[in-house]
């Protein structure tokens, strides 16, 4: 094993990150989630493509809070040449590492030979890792997953691949292309892959509790975790592996989606897109609380943070007079009845799972 790259971080050596996803990781929600346990966390996925025509809605994509202490940028190319003027152009930007997307499923990005599209061919895979290595000082990492389809499982020569170029640590989704989020996750696969390499081995996909993760870690014996889904209105998730916490009560709830509203607001305002979004946030936030839906429908059709404040606290407050302290999991699905059993996996599907900041990938 080589020296381990997450030390020169200031991170732990095993990590528990947060995957960049796009339309969610942005500062207000990676803060809390840092807050609440997330070693590494990223921006959105970034489209070189933009980078170099130096689109202002990516730039805009890059703020970093002065209060995150470790941060990530995760970048996408059609060609090693592209990916090497993107590491170039971001090289002096305030990031402590960079990762390139080899996983992204997307159609879009993927028509555009980005994301998963590049796993086809494991040159294209070295020579683009090469390229963002030789024109960065910072750590870069790769992201992948097992292959394009079951009949094209490019795992291991990617990774060897990823490996010789100078990847300091490689991260697996343990699906394929072409599997959706209800087919299950390759453990078997993300421990050959772990086993083969000399880097460390993130493992991601199906990572939703505490349970999740000791089976993969156990299963794999990855050298950390990657949280993508299971962190959509749960950021407790990351002290939950780490066994910080068992639950999360009523009025810490309350506390931690109060203070993601309020940096909300700093970040973007009352209105617009810093509104919508939060709406977003705030439908997978009530998952697992009683009268979820009719909440759900009331914060839909707010159209400022302090609507969504406002109906927050009414909220609460029912909640209180009903004697209702902790949220409830499982993973059986329920209708909204008085004790709502919460499901994480229902509240995100594919559609969301898209690439932002991607404007360029179809010129």
């Amino acid at each position: 094993m080589r020296e381990n790259p997450f030390k020169n971080l200031g991170i732990p050596e095993n990590p528990v990150m947060l995957a960049p996803l796009a339309g969610v990781s942005d500062h207000p929600f990676r803060r809390v989630c840092q807050e609440l346990g997330a070693d590494l966390t990223y921006v959105e996925m970034i489209s070189a493509t933009a980078l170099t025509y130096h689109s202002q809605r990516t730039l805009d994509m890059l703020c970093r809070h002065k209060s995150e202490s470790v941060l990530g940028v995760q970048i996408t190319s059609r060609s090693s040449e592209e990916m090497a003027k993107a590491t170039a152009i971001m090289d002096p930007y305030p990031f402590d590492t960079i990762d390139i997307n080899m996983g992204c499923p997307v159609k879009k990005v993927v028509k555009s030979g980005c994301g998963s599209a590049i796993l086809k061919d494991p040159e294209r895979v070295y020579q683009t890792t090469l390229a963002a290595c030789q024109n960065t000082d910072k750590s870069v990492s790769v992201k992948i997953r097992l292959g394009w389809d079951h009949q094209s499982l490019t795992w291991r020569e990617v990774s060897q691949a990823a490996q010789e170029a100078g990847a300091k640590w490689l991260t697996v989704h343990g699906r394929t292309r072409s599997d959706s989020y209800g087919d299950p996750v390759n453990l078997e696969k993300i421990a050959e892959l772990k086993a083969s390499l000399d880097i460390p081995v993130i493992g991601n996909g199906n990572l939703f509790t505490k349970d999740d993760a000791a089976l993969m870690k156990k299963a794999t014996k990855v050298d950390g975790l990657m949280v993508s889904r299971g962190a959509l209105g749960n950021p407790w998730v990351f002290d939950e592996i780490k066994g910080k916490r068992s639950a999360t009560s009523l009025e810490e709830w309350y506390q931690t989606v109060s203070i993601h509203i309020d940096r909300q607001k700093e970040a973007y305002g009352d209105r617009g897109i810093g509104s919508v979004c939060m709406r977003k946030h705030i439908l997978w936030y009530v998952s697992g609380w009683p009268h979820a839906r009719k909440i759900r429908e009331q914060i839909g059709n707010t159209e400022s943070l302090s609507e969504v404040r406002t109906a927050l606290d009414e909220y609460v407050e029912q909640l209180r007079s009903e004697g209702v302290t902790q949220r409830y999991q499982t993973q059986q699905q329920s209708d909204d009845s008085s004790r709502f059993l919460w499901n994480p996996v229902y509240d995100m599907d594919r559609s969301l799972d898209r690439g932002v900041g991607d404007d360029g990938l179809a010129n």
